[in-house]
């Protein structure tokens, strides 16, 4: 086949051969002059000018075979297309400050990239071609060449002309070495061109912002003053002072206008990175900062979320009544809040828990499987990761669910009853509360602070048992039968011995007849005499740790000895029975039979570790002898008396009050 060699389309004697022409006809037109040798070789790898061949029979068959010669010959071996590679990686690029290429350069630069790709590979068929004679391209010459073809080739692939030769060799040497990157200038994001530097925009900001946030034309005052000698600026954090010479331009002060100083500190980066600053973190969080999207899971108790919240009426002395929330995230379900007068603290937050897991054990619904929170009140309890599989702080307001909980309580149940009002400053007319105005001073309702919270409570409940929001999910359930039917069923059971301990009340006592112990003045029992295989020897003392139920009575108690839990204690009051025979009771007989059952248990238990141990008796040393005793011991005489009766029995085992009554008649 035809092949392109510096420019010139030849042919091997292979392939004249293989075409169907002889090697013995090859020799005779080149010893006649019927055609032109471009390279010799060896092997038949020996190179012909096709356009050298000069009898109209062998060019025939040559182009049966191959092709038209004066066809092939108008095409070059450098084939420009457009690279879409290169299209999508300067469309992809990014300057140092963030921003894309122009769409012009882009257009440019992916036409030299298509160019230079392009003759790349026609330098890599050529190289081939040359290796088979053994010859190698004469690089100055190629070099003109594919300068004067990329030129030509420019009216199609509009990009810019380059005239000289070892210009053209050097952008084509760093392709090679660094591709599409090379033909990129290194103008490209310099900022030396700039009036306003990158140090001088950064003091610019530094004096935005400060906490007097003061106006744009305070900034451009105080930076004129400073480059002007007249006024010190310093870091604070390094101590470092700031020299008017480093912010001059080409020795002389920078004048700069209001605008530009404006048009900098305005800046959508600029006026967001000193924002913070000015307007403290928490109106950053909320009106610059990007939010998460999300969506609610499948299941009830996946998450809890948990937030203060005041109440929107007043006591009558004056005071807000706060309250701390658990919200389940997918029901909307509301446990029972703790309540305080005034700001909520841990004692709050503890006592919120525990009205949370009370209400869940009463449901018989699982352990929560992540909880959301914020760091107020939250950093300290340490104890949160050893409960919760999951544990989320969140770092703004408005990424709590229980936010949105609150808001459809307030402006929902509570609202429709009339016990919620917004505040002043609302912006929709029907949240915005009415100031009412008495002598010169605004006034609020004031309420009981004991009603306050009753209304609340009521709030909740008519809150908890209305249809849930998302009917198309949750047709005809309200929010509480979705926080019961519609639990997690991967989620764990509550352990209340693990968590008692970290949200009971703890009371110090100790265990009596290895049975009994007392707490808060009540007599509970063990449930199981193995918990004592668990305790420290020669010990009995042991803490307590119990909540108590929804009627104020303790039932049951964990024993930990440290922080070895040693077993549950359940309240002997539902255990007593009548000792009266006749008066006795069918429960009294229950309660009867579940002692005895007990002591006959601890009697086997203790039983069979008697067994255990071996009965051993000892042996006179050899050598001794009863002499040695007499000789040792004084002799002593010992008189003998009539033995006393039942000295060592039980009296009221053996003795027999119905005969002892009839002897003393």
């Amino acid at each position: 086949m035809y092949k392109s060699v510096d420019g010139v389309l030849t042919l091997s004697v292979n392939d004249w051969c293989a075409a169907g022409l002889t090697k013995s006809m090859f020799e005779n037109d080149s010893k006649k002059g019927m055609l032109n040798i471009t390279r010799r070789s060896i092997h038949g790898n020996t190179l012909i000018d096709v356009r050298s061949i000069r009898r109209p029979d062998r060019r025939a068959i040559l182009e049966a075979a191959y092709g038209s010669i004066e066809e092939t010959c108008k095409q070059s071996i450098y084939h420009a297309t457009i690279n879409n590679e290169a299209k999508a990686y300067y469309i992809s690029y990014r300057k140092d400050d963030g921003s894309p290429l122009d769409y012009t350069l882009i257009e440019q630069y992916t036409n030299r990239a298509s160019l230079l790709e392009s003759l790349k590979r026609g330098l890599a068929t050529q190289q081939a071609e040359r290796a088979k004679t053994g010859k190698r391209i004469k690089t100055g010459e190629w070099y003109a060449n594919a300068m004067k073809w990329y030129n030509e080739q420019r009216g199609m692939f509009p990009c810019p002309e380059i005239t000289n030769v070892r210009s053209f060799e050097r952008i084509f040497k760093a392709y090679l070495n660094n591709g599409f990157q090379s033909i990129i200038s290194g103008k490209i994001g310099n900022d030396n061109t700039r009036k306003v530097s990158i140090q001088t925009e950064n003091l610019l900001l530094a004096l935005w912002r400060t906490n007097g946030k003061p106006f744009v034309d305070r900034v451009w005052e105080l930076y004129k003053e400073f480059v002007a000698g007249n006024r010190d600026l310093y870091d604070k954090e390094t101590g470092e002072i700031f020299r008017p010479e480093d912010f001059r331009h080409k020795g002389r002060n920078l004048e700069i206008s209001k605008a530009t100083v404006w048009s900098y500190l305005k800046d959508v980066v600029n006026n967001t990175a000193v924002y913070a600053d000015r307007n403290g973190n928490f109106d950053y969080q909320n009106s610059l900062r990007p939010k998460h999207v999300r969506k609610l899971g499948q299941y009830s108790l996946s998450k809890i979320s948990m937030d203060d919240v005041a109440l929107s009426r007043k006591t009558k002395d004056g005071k807000w009544v706060y309250k701390y929330i658990a919200v389940d995230v997918l029901s909307g379900y509301y446990f029972r809040p703790a309540y305080i007068v005034g700001k909520p603290n841990e004692d709050t937050v503890l006592e919120a828990f525990r009205n949370m897991f009370c209400e869940l054990m009463e449901l018989g619904l699982p352990m929560p499987g992540e909880l959301e929170a914020e760091h107020h009140l939250m950093e300290h309890i340490d104890w949160l990761n050893s409960v919760f599989p999951f544990v989320r702080f969140c770092s703004s307001a408005t990424e709590k669910r229980a936010e949105h909980n609150i808001r459809a309580l307030k402006y929902g149940s509570a609202k429709n009853a009339g016990h919620t009002f917004g505040r002043w400053y609302s912006k929709h007319e029907a949240y915005r509360s009415i100031r009412n105005k008495v002598n010169g001073d605004y006034t609020a309702a004031e309420q009981n602070q004991r009603a306050i919270i009753v209304d609340d409570l009521e709030d909740i409940e008519s809150h908890n048992n209305e249809l849930h929001p998302n009917q198309r999910l949750f047709p005809g359930m309200t929010r509480k039968e979705v926080l019961v039917k519609r639990a997690n069923p991967t989620l764990k059971m509550i352990e209340p011995w693990y968590l008692f301990r970290f949200i009971g009340n703890c009371t110090q006592t100790s265990i009596v007849n290895n049975n009994r112990l007392m707490i808060q003045r009540e007599h509970f029992e063990l449930s199981d005499f193995e918990s004592l295989a668990r305790m420290k020897s020669n010990s009995r003392s042991v803490e307590a740790y119990w909540l108590p139920e929804t009627d104020g009575k303790l039932s049951t108690a964990y024993l930990y000895q440290g922080d070895t839990y040693i077993g549950e204690a359940v309240n002997m009051e539902a255990f007593r029975y009548n000792e009266f025979a006749i008066e006795r009771t069918a429960e009294d007989e229950a309660a009867m039979l579940h002692q005895q059952k007990r002591v006959a248990k601890f009697d086997k238990m203790i039983k069979q570790r008697r067994l255990q141990v071996p009965h051993v008796g000892g042996t006179e040393p050899a050598g001794k002898k009863e002499k040695d005793y007499a000789m040792s011991v004084p002799v002593v005489e010992i008189t003998e008396n009539a033995q006393p009766q039942n000295y060592e029995g039980d009296e009221f085992e053996t003795a027999d009050y119905a005969a002892l009554a009839k002897e003393m008649l």
